[in-house]
């Protein structure tokens, strides 16, 4: 019986594929954190309507129009994190197994740090709010470690110096345990011109010096 013909080697193109599902997720995610932002920042302000002169009214059209903004951000961010980013480093590992332990981190924080974090944030008046939360950001935390190895497992592959500054950045954040809005809006906004960088790498975009994918097996 002959033996089975050898899995070809990924190419190229199957990596721009990955970096391009990530990059488009990390875009979803840079939208839906400004829209949550800004719409955050509106909505404290509105909690003071003597700084506007708004009467009740006003108000509460004011923060049901922000309210629905939040809402838009966030299935945007769910799109980009689920639909995107995280089919796309399953993708990238799934060619080099070597991001394997990256895409297992990043999933199981995510997913459960945000889960965890928006049942504390509910729950926040009573005492097991806290301590929800709290394990919500260790979480999290985890998730920082895993886009750490992913940027500096980039780093190795590209030889990118954003994706070393972006890992050094996620290996920071996580260290704190706790989020830092601006730090994690960077990270991602660093791994997003990083992407699009090794994108126009590997499709021959312009020239580059040349990066270390795995090689073919012997025969």
């Amino acid at each position: 019986m002959p033996s089975p013909a050898p899995t070809p080697p990924p190419t190229k193109t199957s990596y721009a594929e990955a970096y391009r599902l990530m990059r488009d997720g990390i875009l979803l995610l840079i939208i839906a954190a400004l829209l949550i932002g800004v719409g955050t920042t509106i909505l404290a302000f509105t909690l003071f309507p003597a700084l506007f002169g708004l009467r009740f009214g006003e108000l509460m059209e004011t923060a049901v129009a922000i309210i629905v903004v939040l809402i838009i951000g966030a299935i945007i961010a769910l799109i980009g994190l689920w639909g995107k980013f995280i089919p796309g480093v399953e993708r990238l590992a799934s060619l080099n197994p070597e991001f394997s332990t990256a895409k297992t981190l990043i999933k199981i924080g995510l997913f459960w740090g945000i889960i965890l974090l928006i049942i504390g944030v509910v729950t926040l008046i009573i005492l097991i709010g806290l301590i929800i939360v709290i394990i919500a950001l260790i979480l999290i935390s985890v998730s920082d470690i895993g886009l750490a190895i992913l940027a500096l497992k980039l780093y190795n592959l590209e030889q990118d110096s954003l994706y070393l500054a972006d890992g050094i950045l996620f290996l920071l954040i996580a260290v704190m345990l706790f989020i830092s809005g601006i730090a994690w809006f960077l990270g991602w906004l660093l791994l997003y011109f990083a992407l699009g960088d090794s994108i126009r790498r590997v499709t021959g975009a312009t020239p580059t010096a040349p990066t270390m994918y795995p090689p073919p097996p012997p025969p």
